[in-house]
Parts: C-alpha cells; sequence; structure tokens
C-alpha cells in the first residue's frame, strides 16, 4: 500500500484542490441542512416570578419558631411537595389545550415534559437590609414555546408554591404539636407510675427509712435499757426465790391445835360469823344451782369464789363442825388434838407463788424486749438499702418531672407557634415579582448553533476528502514518486492530451453535473419536506432538542 505524504504545507493544500468537490459538496449539504435545522428549531420563552421569604413579625423571643432547619432544607422540601405527581397533572389538564407540544404524548410523557420545564432555584441577597438578615427569595421559571402559556404555568406554580407552604408549615406545627402532646401524655403515665411506686416504697418501708434512722436507735437505746432492767429483775427474783424456797423448806407445813369441848345438847354454841356467812353463801349457791344454773354461770362461779375464799379463813375444825349434821343426842365430848395448816407456811408458799409469777412475766416481758430489739435492729440494717432504693426512686421522679415541666413548656410553645402560622404572621413567603410576559426568546442560541453547524459540516467534508484520497492513492506529485521510490526524478514528461480525450472528459463532466443536479434536486425536496413537517421531525429529534435546551 502506498503511503500517503503529507508532510508538508504543500501536500495537504494540493490534496484539497485535487478533492475540492469532496469538501465543498458535503460541506454545502451538511451546512444546509444544519441551517435549515436551526431555523426550524422552536423558540422558548421563559417566564418568571420571584418570591421572597418575610420574615416573622413576632421575634423567636416571644414564640419560638419550630420550623427548625435551614432556609434552603425548607424551599428543598417545598419544592419537592410542588413537583409531585398530582400537582402537574393538575397543570397539564389545566393547561394541556395550550401546549400542542403535548397532544401526542402519553401522561407520563406529559409530566417528565413539564418538570424539565420547571426551575426553582433559590437566591439569596445580601445587598439589602443594611447589617440586617439577607433577604431570602426564590425563582420560580417554566419555558414554553409560547410566552403567555410560560407567564400562566410560572403563575400557577407561585400560587402553588406559596399555598404548598403555608400547608406545610402549618402541618408541621401540628405534627409538632401532636407529637408533643402524645409525649407529654407518656411522660405523665411514667410520672403517675412514678409517684405510685414513691408512694408504695414509703408504705412497705415506712419503719426503714432514713428519716426514721433516729427515731429508731432512739427506740433501741430505750430497749436495751428496758432488757437490762427486766433481765435484772429477773435475776433478783430468782435469788429471792431460792432464797425463799430455803426458808419454806425449814418451815413445817402444819402446826398441832387443840380442838374445844363441843357444847352440850340441847345448848348452841356459839358461832364463828365468817361460819355463817359461808353457811349463807353455800346455801345461795344451792339454791342458784337448783334454779338450773350451770358452775360456769357468773353468779355461781362468784359465789364459788367467795367460798373458797371464806375456807381459807374458817379454822377446819369449826367448818366441819358446821357441816356435821346434827342428831338429837347429845354427848359429851374429850378434848382432842388436831394437825392443821401453818399460816407462816401458807404465807410463804403464797409468796412463792407470786415470785414464781413476777419471775415468768419478767420473762415475757425480756422476750418481748429482744423481739422488739430485733425488729429495730433489722429497721436499722435496712436503712441503707431503704435509701438507696428511695433515692433512686426519687431520681426518676424528679426526672419525669423534668421532664414533664420541659415537655408541657414545649406544648404551649408549639400551640403558641400554630396559632401564629394559623393567623398567617410566621415567616410567610409573598409574590416579590409577578410571573412576567416574555417578549424575546431565551433560548436556542440560533447564531452559535448555526456556526457549529456550518463548522461541523466543514469539518466533515475534509474529513471525508482525506478518506477519499487514502481509498484511492495515487502518485500526483514529483515528491510523490521519490518518496515512494526513493531515487531522484531527473525529467518530467507532462501529459500528451488527445482529442479524443478532452471528447470523453467532457461527457463524463456533463455526466456527472446531471448526477448532481438530480442528487441536489432530490436533496432539496428532502429539505423541503422536513421544513413542511417541521413538527413531526422535531418529535423524532427530541432527546437531541432537548440537551439544546
Amino acid at each position: 500500500m502506498m503511503k500517503l505524504n503529507l508532510s508538508r504545507p504543500q501536500d495537504i493544500m494540493a490534496l484539497l484542490v485535487r478533492r475540492k468537490w469532496w469538501v465543498v459538496l458535503p460541506f454545502l449539504a451538511l451546512s444546509s441542512a444544519a441551517l435549515l435545522m436551526t431555523y426550524m428549531l422552536p423558540k422558548m420563552y421563559v417566564s418568571e416570578s420571584l418570591v421572597q421569604i418575610q420574615q416573622r413579625d413576632i421575634p423567636d423571643d416571644f414564640v419560638k419558631d419550630l420550623l427548625a432547619g435551614s432556609t434552603d432544607q425548607r424551599l428543598s422540601a417545598v419544592k419537592q411537595s410542588v413537583l409531585r405527581r398530582s400537582n402537574l397533572i393538575e397543570i397539564v389538564n389545566e393547561f394541556e389545550g395550550s401546549m400542542p407540544e403535548y397532544q401526542k404524548l402519553n401522561l407520563e410523557q406529559k409530566i417528565a415534559a413539564l418538570n424539565n420545564q420547571i426551575e426553582l432555584n433559590p437566591r439569596v441577597d445580601d445587598s439589602i437590609g443594611n447589617g440586617r438578615l439577607p433577604v431570602v427569595y426564590f425563582r420560580i421559571a417554566y419555558r414554553n414555546h409560547s410566552p403567555e402559556v410560560a407567564q400562566k404555568v410560572t403563575a400557577k406554580l407561585t400560587d402553588m408554591f406559596i399555598a404548598q407552604d403555608n400547608q406545610t408549615r402549618e402541618a408541621k406545627v401540628n405534627e409538632a404539636t401532636t407529637f408533643l402532646s402524645n409525649e407529654l401524655e407518656k411522660i405523665s403515665s411514667k410520672l403517675t407510675e412514678s409517684e405510685t411506686r414513691l408512694k408504695n416504697l414509703k408504705a412497705r418501708r415506712r419503719n426503714s427509712l432514713p428519716d426514721q434512722t433516729s427515731l429508731n436507735l432512739n427506740s433501741l437505746t430505750r430497749l436495751g435499757d428496758q432488757r437490762k432492767a427486766n433481765a435484772e429483775a429477773v435475776d433478783r427474783s430468782e435469788a429471792q426465790l431460792i432464797t425463799l424456797q430455803q426458808i419454806i423448806a425449814a418451815t413445817p407445813p402444819t402446826i398441832p391445835r387443840q380442838l374445844p369441848v363441843p357444847a352440850v345438847a340441847g345448848v348452841p354454841a356459839a358461832r364463828n360469823p365468817l361460819v355463817e356467812e359461808y353457811l349463807k353463801t353455800l346455801a345461795e349457791k344451792n339454791a342458784l344451782i337448783s334454779n338450773g344454773l350451770t358452775e360456769k354461770h357468773p353468779d355461781v362461779e362468784k359465789a364459788l369464789r367467795h367460798l373458797e375464799n371464806l375456807k381459807t379463813k374458817i379454822p377446819e375444825d369449826e367448818l366441819a363442825a358446821a357441816m356435821a349434821p346434827k342428831t338429837e343426842k347429845s354427848v359429851t365430848s374429850q378434848p382432842s388434838v388436831i394437825s392443821e395448816d401453818n399460816p407462816n407456811y401458807l404465807n410463804l408458799k403464797a409468796t412463792e407463788g407470786q415470785l414464781i409469777a413476777e419471775i415468768r412475766i419478767r420473762k415475757e416481758a425480756l422476750r418481748d424486749t429482744m423481739s422488739e430489739i430485733e425488729r429495730y435492729t433489722k429497721r436499722i440494717e435496712e436503712a441503707p438499702e431503704s435509701e438507696q432504693e428511695l433515692a433512686e426512686v426519687l431520681r426518676q421522679n424528679t426526672d419525669l418531672n423534668k421532664q414533664y415541666e420541659e415537655m408541657k413548656g414545649n406544648l404551649s410553645k408549639a400551640q403558641l407557634s400554630g396559632s401564629l402560622e394559623s393567623n398567617q404572621q410566621g415567616s410567610a413567603l409573598r409574590i416579590a415579582e409577578p410571573a412576567n410576559l416574555p417578549l424575546s426568546p431565551t433560548k436556542p442560541a440560533k447564531p452559535i448553533i448555526a456556526a457549529i453547524g456550518v463548522l461541523a459540516s466543514l469539518l466533515a467534508g475534509i474529513v471525508l476528502a482525506f478518506v477519499i484520497d487514502v481509498a484511492n492513492q495515487k502518485m500526483w506529485t514529483v515528491s510523490d514518486v521519490e518518496t515512494l521510490l526513493g531515487t531522484t526524478v531527473l525529467v518530467e514528461i507532462p501529459e500528451i492530451v488527445t482529442p479524443a480525450d478532452v471528447a470523453e472528459g467532457r461527457r463524463k463532466t456533463r455526466k456527472y453535473v446531471a448526477s448532481l443536479s438530480v442528487m441536489s434536486a432530490v436533496y432539496a425536496a428532502c429539505l423541503y419536506f422536513v421544513y413542511i413537517h417541521q413538527s413531526f421531525v422535531l418529535r423524532q429529534l427530541e432527546p437531541v432538542i432537548k440537551r439544546l435546551y
């Protein structure tokens, strides 16, 4: 394969001259198509409106703004809300009749096209305010082939944007209020449970609470003294009992006594008054029993106790004589000696019984005192555990009370903020500049596009000429021969042209001109067809046209 020699500018110019028609004809064809397509590109009008974020009338010191987040976050949220599917469908349904380019699109394509033609961008102006907070604007723009439609859709979007922002702010404030109300109810329920737990704890450990420690210690000291006193009293009583039992052991239980001579028959002897009272009480007791009363009846028990008391006071011989049956015969008795209870012995035994009873009572009291000491000791030992448990419950109760008060304050602020938003006194939006009617198109930049098309056509023609020359290589110049053969050309013989060659050349020229004329006519017809059916062609080239806008 022969090597193309383009080492010198003269070689390049020679190639372009040789293949001039491969440069000119594609250039004319492509540039005319590019110019026609540029002319056919629809004009795009952009209508804009400017929305300003108006600062709140009431400072945050009085009513806190619950809508946390930056302005960009707020506007981004509203932008997403405005551009949601339902709102775009509403705009399409309202203005579809004024948008012929949407006639043959399905619903999804219409929504996508409308979304691509809407611009929502924030803008901050720091030059206004004289040191105050910067003024924040929001630019709403819509582009369309019709300036009237662009203005109407932009106005619609502006109204929707402001309304959506108000709804969003009110909804967020209401959500915050509802959330705080629910949280307040939860904290209130937890606080009630904590107070109930605290109340139950105090009731369950009322005797071992920290504030009872001093009282328990005093009671324990008192019980210790009481235990000591009881123990000493028991020791003394037991010592007295031992001494008394020794005395009782040395004392005879009975002593001898001489009975008096009984009286002569028919002559009543003088009777002891206690004997008379004994016989009288015995008769009353027998009368009560004969009336059907039992020995457990209070009156009968009272009579029996009285009889037992009298029995201890009346000598046995006198009581036996009084209780002996009377006979009509009288005999004369001789004095006799009998044994009777020793009063000292009886007194000592009674004292012994009293000492035993006292010792028993003292020991019972000592046991009760020891039980009380154990109970109070346990209370004192449980005091640290009770204090720790009480401190934990009190800490939880304090935290819940603090949370409750804070949540209650936040709820009050939220309610004030909600009232402020409902009255449209919050950080609302206002239209700084309404949607304008565009008088001149903004896109596309047809001169630039036409220039790019012409340059691209020229470049395509030059590239095509290079390709054709490479595909049909010949030796055109002396340098080509020298390069190919590696020798120096000494003589150059000019081409010999005969009349037949001239005739053949003219015939080929006419053939080329005719072919070129036919192709030019066909190409022109195609361009005319494209011009006549602009809408169809533009729909087919919609993906490419979108990139230009």
